[in-house]
């Protein structure tokens, strides 16, 4: 935390929402689709990440699980 960087990634061009879109994607992969542990570490609530997903009208790629 504290000013350091996560990661260096080439982020122009893409706005906030395809930034975050590919965050959750990724995390949800990491996870293998599992969407409690994905929510738990983007620091969002589960309710949120579904939220997201449904607006979205696709489960990123992978299978997601609850």
């Amino acid at each position: 935390a504290g000013g350091e960087r996560l990661a260096t990634l080439p982020l122009g061009g893409y706005d906030l929402a395809e930034l975050e879109r590919e965050a959750i994607c990724q995390t949800l992969d990491q996870f293998d689709g599992n969407r409690t542990r994905a929510a738990h570490a983007l620091g969002v609530s589960v309710r949120t990440l579904q939220r997201k997903l449904k607006q979205w009208k696709e489960e990123c790629r992978i299978a997601v699980t609850t």
